[in-house]
């Protein structure tokens, strides 16, 4: 099929897309994953009750496929349902998907989240950052009912996009299949629940189009039938503060309302415009429902406690549940993994994110920030005999080298460690106004750019606040020898431009989020432009990791898919949001405001740094992520992993930057 947008091939083997490519991309994108099967139905049904019915599972199977310039048909069945599916371009050029599900069966057939989805594999994988930038996609998602979308940026700065919206029918959820480090996996969208008797029909049609920028998007969006389009402030609000959101359609509206699970809300309507203002009457998520002229969906807010008190709460759960004490043990003092669920700490040598080390810092840090404004003993207690665990087992003072666990193994040297241990040394100099730390900042520094830090793109490090610390103990010769040594990183990463070097994953979020923040950085420090415009250069690309959904789970939070594996007790691979690590996405663009005075990255930063603390529970116990997707791989996801590793760096960040200071 091929019109005056798009070119598209079918596999006429399966009736699916293999490749959609955009007629105007220079670079000939294909937008659907090479793995994936574009367009695929996945529905089993067990043949029979009796015996072994695992046995008689049935899919779907193409029964017939047609195929012009300008229209695609397939029909598909197993016996209980039939699924025919059409692709045409409409009068504006744009590619309609459209599905009819009919059941074959004498007795009702239910759809659902369970056992049906479409599959829209779009390509959001990480090769290398070259080749990301023009061939791949950040796919941003929201199954929201009658609202749903795929707003699929490509990771480099470009006009053209893809966008795909649900013009009739409803989805509820996303799944994914095949999740990898690198490889985002098959995006399945699920259908709302639907119940069809005998020969009944139920039809599903997606839009699908290319569109220039976010708010090209939107206009689009809204002006097919059923697409409400939300906005708020804040998704994350804490007590005494009101939700505020607007709801517009593509019309005048006749008729509308809002409620939620307690009963209908009170809501203005003008126009086409429905705008809320709501005091809430309890901590906690809420789902508004929206329903305008007969189409519905919603919007996710939390309410949390005051900022100060999810704090104090947090670490008053590390010092008392955290900390590991026994006299003789190498890790006397140390913050652990701890296990909400089964109430105990977890310490697994052999597997590095489970250890001692590394992400674990973040509790450090974290403590030794809050305790500057906020003297308490028992905290101050617990970070000093930290501080000695630290010195005993992670850092060598007499040589400078930062390792990666506990016993100091010369042969486990990671380069992310170094400049979170400077960070905790700096702050616990702002702490104490004990300037032997500093030293070992200097030390530490030095060794760091002597094995390659020059070269790496560390997360968490602060040059601007390392160097005033330096400046306000008149510290001139150490000042300007760690000013050089960090001019030369932040030159190498100019130099580099956006070809950006593999790192643990081979891009991603936290690969330009530290060059975002350390040449912004520069920038705030030397007032050159230069500095700035380079720093604008990895903003733009940083923004478009980030999701604008109406959850405070997605807005203004960054796409990452591998963290639950490594750093979670379900070690699951799938789509995490939020993961802590967004708080430097935050980070990153408060720099850049701070660097331009552009008030709109500051905004942009609170709301990212604010939708982070869901993480947070009332109680002080924390999750390293929330794995967002319905199922992964077949198994149920949407909840928070039990482990409390290393998300405490959102906390310390919040902190740092100021963000949530109201």
């Amino acid at each position: 099929m091929k019109n005056n947008l798009f070119y598209i091939e079918f596999d006429k083997n399966d009736g699916t897309i293999m490749s959609l490519m955009l007629l105007n991309d220079k670079d000939k994108m294909n937008w659907c994953a090479d793995y994936g099967k574009w367009g695929k139905v996945h529905f089993e049904y067990y043949g029979g009750f009796y015996g072994n019915y695992k046995s008689k599972k049935k899919a779907l199977e193409l029964v017939e496929f047609s195929q012009s310039d300008n229209e695609a048909n397939a029909i598909y069945t197993n016996g209980a349902l039939q699924v025919t599916v059409n692709y045409q371009f409409d009068n504006k050029g744009y590619l309609v998907q459209r599905y009819v599900f009919k059941n074959l069966l004498y007795a009702d057939l239910f759809l659902s989240e369970y056992n049906c989805s479409v599959e829209i594999p779009l390509n959001d994988n990480y090769t290398y950052a070259d080749d990301c930038l023009i061939h791949n996609c950040n796919a941003h998602i929201w199954c929201g009912l009658n609202t749903a979308y795929i707003n699929a940026l490509k990771m480099g700065v470009s006009d053209n996009n893809l966008g795909i919206v649900a013009i009739k029918g409803s989805f509820n959820s996303y799944s994914i299949l095949e999740c990898e480090s690198n490889k985002r996996g098959r995006i399945l969208l699920n259908l709302t629940p639907v119940e069809l008797t005998c020969n009944e029909e139920y039809e599903v049609v997606l839009k699908i189009f290319p569109y220039s920028t976010s708010e090209d998007f939107k206009q689009k969006a809204t002006d097919t039938s059923q697409f409400i389009s939300i906005s708020a402030k804040h998704y994350t609000v804490f007590e005494n503060e009101k939700i505020n959101f607007t709801a517009i359609v593509g019309h005048s509206i006749v008729n509308a309302r809002v409620y939620t699970e307690d009963g209908n809300i009170e809501c203005s309507t003008k126009d086409n415009a429905v705008t809320v203002n709501y005091k809430p009457k309890r901590l906690g998520e809420i789902r508004f429902f929206i329903e305008i002229d007969g189409n519905i969906t919603y919007a996710d807010f939390i309410v949390k406690p005051c900022f100060e008190k999810i704090i104090e709460n947090r670490i008053k759960f590390i010092v008392e549940k955290q900390q590991y004490h026994k006299e003789g043990s190498p890790l006397d003092g140390a913050f652990l993994i701890y296990d909400n669920k089964e109430k105990h700490m977890i310490f697994e040598d052999c597997v590095p994110d489970h250890n001692a080390s590394r992400e674990r810092l973040g509790m450090g840090l974290l403590i030794a920030k809050f305790l500057q404004k906020n003297p308490n003993q028992k905290f101050y207690d617990a970070l000093m005999k930290y501080v000695q665990f630290i010195k005993r087992e992670i850092y060598d003072s007499n040589t400078g080298y930062v390792y990666n666990t506990i016993g100091k193994p010369e042969k486990q040297i990671r380069l992310y460690n170094a400049p979170w241990v400077s960070m905790f040394f700096n702050e616990i100099y702002n702490l104490t106004k004990d300037k032997s730390y500093l030293f070992e900042v200097i030390k530490l520094f030095k060794v760091y750019y002597s094995i390659g830090g020059d070269k790496f793109y560390p997360n968490g490090i602060s040059i601007l606040s390392i160097l005033k610390s330096l400046k306000k103990e008149h510290m001139d010769n150490e000042y300007n020898q760690l000013y050089s040594l960090f001019k030369k990183h932040v030159d190498n990463i100019v130099a580099n431009g956006i070809s950006y070097p593999k790192h643990e994953v081979n891009y991603e979020q936290t690969i330009v989020s530290p060059a975002a923040t350390l040449v912004s950085e520069f920038a705030i420090l030397t007032k050159d432009e230069y500095y700035l415009s380079n720093a604008k250069i990895h903003i733009d690309l940083l923004e478009r990791f980030n999701g604008n959904q109406p959850s405070f789970r997605q807005n203004e939070i960054p796409i990452r898919y591998w963290d639950d594996y490594w750093f979670g007790k379900m070690m699951t691979m799938g789509d995490t949001f939020p993961h802590y690590w967004s708080c430097l996405t935050a980070r990153a663009f408060d720099d850049y405001y701070l660097a331009s005075g552009n008030i709109e990255y500051l905004e942009k930063a609170k709301e990212c740094i604010r939708n982070c603390i869901c993480l947070f529970s009332d109680d002080g116990t924390a999750s390293s992520a929330y794995v967002y997707p319905y199922k992964i791989d077949g198994k149920y996801m949407q909840k928070y992993d039990d482990w409390a590793n290393d998300q405490d760096f959102a906390l310390y960040f919040a902190v740092e930057t100021g963000l949530l200071n109201t």
